[in-house]
């Protein structure tokens, strides 16, 4: 029984990286700083295709980080594609990479990790958290080195069956039976989903009750003040269409110009027109606009059983948030977050867009962080039981 208080956290996309599924590793990082946890991490650096987070964290400076070695290949190939026939064969090959391929670049990468990287072999508990899903497949190779440890959690954000952000050819058999495999090394099995959570259990019940479901951690609170401009919206996250419809809340506010601002910032995969009181930005200094909104937008996912990281990160906002209800599991999710009590909530039609965030309005409302959301309450829900 190895008694170091060490945690190593392995998480295979890069730290500086702005993505819902960095900001809860990093607030479970902080939870455990906090419960007198040493932590390690093992990440990546940033490749010219992320969006980088700028801010600094004053709680990193007592985690170890340690960086896996690159895809060299890999980065040097997007980073030559700046513009013209060069990028647009370059997407054309990454788009070719992710329809043969089970994983993104970061296999090849967790594939080759060495054990000697880690400033320690033996750890009270391992976490993996994925998104990407090469991060079980790190840990699985530095075990097979001999890196020892208690417990082994993962944290899973995206299910690997299931998944609908995948554009692999494979057929689904295929995916559920990596998982399985992946899922077979865990002592326990977190979910940031409760429906998820729900399906993973129905998908392979002989891990049922090694699985379990904790809300994502917010990062920090925030606490803005009025900006005191025209009343603003703001959706800050991407928006490909097979995944979320932000054409009713686009509607929506075309249709109250005469009231609102709204900014969209985010990635896509097709065009939305720019109008006088709209305004589109494929990416952008998030902080900045949250700054200037008034009230903060999430949209639920088309389908699927995954609910948007920011919906948990908003919570620890002093602003309003309209989550917008979409899929096939609408009226579950409806009661699920109507459970925070922290959240207005509508279904993804123009009109009902247009009467809540009329009503939001006329409230003005101000609000506190979700104490269930915080990164100390989320991480003893994560290292529970073990």
């Amino acid at each position: 029984m190895i008694q170091n208080n060490r945690v190593l956290v392995i998480k295979f996309s890069p730290i500086k990286a702005l993505s819902s599924s960095m900001l809860r590793t990093l607030a479970v990082v902080k939870g455990l700083l906090t419960k007198g946890y040493t932590v390690d991490m093992l990440t990546l650096q940033t490749s010219a295709t992320h969006v980088i987070n700028e801010q600094e964290y004053d709680f990193l400076k007592e985690v170890h980080l340690v960086y896996a070695n690159p895809n060299r290949a890999y980065n040097a190939i997007v980073s030559g594609a700046k513009s013209g026939v060069k990028q647009k064969v370059v997407g054309l090959l990454r788009r070719l990479f992710h329809a043969f391929s089970f994983y993104d670049y970061t296999g090849s990468i967790a594939k080759k990790v060495k054990l000697s990287l880690l400033p320690s072999s033996e750890y009270e508990y391992v976490i993996a958290v994925s998104d990407p899903k090469t991060t079980h497949i790190a840990a699985r190779n530095l075990i097979q080195q001999g890196l020892q440890y208690n417990k082994l959690i993962q944290y899973w954000g995206d299910p690997m069956f299931g998944d609908i952000t995948l554009k692999s050819i494979y057929p689904g058999f295929v995916y559920k039976m990596l998982e399985r495999r992946m899922l077979g090394m865990a002592d326990k099995i977190v979910y940031t989903s409760p429906f998820t959570l729900e399906e993973a259990q129905r998908l392979y019940p002989n891990y049922r009750e090694r699985m379990s479901y904790t809300p994502t951690a917010y990062l920090e609170e925030k606490n803005f003040p009025p900006h005191g401009g025209r009343y603003t919206v703001g959706y800050y996250g991407d928006y490909p269409a097979r995944v979320r419809n932000i054409m009713p809340l686009y509607e929506a506010c075309e249709e109250m110009q005469d009231k609102l601002n709204l900014n969209i910032v985010g990635n896509t995969d097709f065009e939305l027109a720019e109008t006088d009181t709209i305004k589109i930005y494929p990416r952008g200094n998030i902080s900045a606009f949250e700054v200037r909104t008034d009230l903060l937008v999430c949209i639920l996912n088309k389908s699927g059983t995954q609910i948007p990281g920011k919906l948990y990160h908003y919570a620890a906002y002093n602003k309003p948030v309209l989550v917008i209800e979409d899929g096939e599991r609408a009226d579950d999710m409806h009661k699920f977050i109507q459970s925070f009590g922290r959240y207005y909530t509508c279904r993804n039609k123009k009109e009902e867009i247009i009467q809540r965030i009329t009503e939001i309005m006329n409230h003005n409302e101000t609000w506190t962080p979700c104490d269930q959301m915080s990164p100390n309450r989320v991480t003893e829900r994560i290292l529970e039981g073990l």
